[in-house]
């Protein structure tokens, strides 16, 4: 099934949990879609797999490069960032890719408890803090 053929599911399944806004189709974007529910606001990534993927640890080592970008879009309390994974036989699965680790979902994007995994192997976030810089006086100068 070509990624075509997948994003139009993932976009039904996205209207069942909220309002769905999908990205233009190019290939250097971050997400695929973005869904809109009362709590929170999620940037996700649809991808096909050949294979079902049995945790969080193997997505990680599958789809490195996507948890990466996906990882660019900000993490605050009203935003998530997901991976959505649909295996050839037609099942889909969830994942959300926390600040420190990546844990799977249900479809209604709730979160299953004890099945998740580190993302200490990625490089850490990216966080661009706002200071005010003061000059510092060059040495000997008052």
């Amino acid at each position: 099934m070509r990624r075509e053929d997948t994003a139009p599911l993932a976009k039904g399944i996205g209207r069942t949990r909220g309002c769905v806004l999908p990205t233009p189709d190019k290939r250097e974007d971050y997400f695929d879609l973005v869904l809109f529910t009362e709590l929170l606001t999620a940037f996700i990534r649809v991808k096909r797999s050949i294979t079902h993927i049995s945790d969080p640890k193997e997505i990680l080592a599958r789809y490195r490069r996507e948890i990466i970008r996906l990882r660019k879009v900000s993490l605050t309390t009203v935003v998530a960032r997901e991976l959505w994974v649909r295996s050839p036989r037609g099942s889909w699965q969830f994942f959300r890719i926390l600040a420190d680790r990546i844990v799977e979902c249900r479809r209604d994007g709730t979160i299953i408890i004890g099945v998740d995994h580190s993302l200490a192997v990625l490089e850490p976030e990216v966080r661009i803090v706002h200071e005010e810089v003061s000059p510092e006086l060059p040495v000997g100068k008052v």
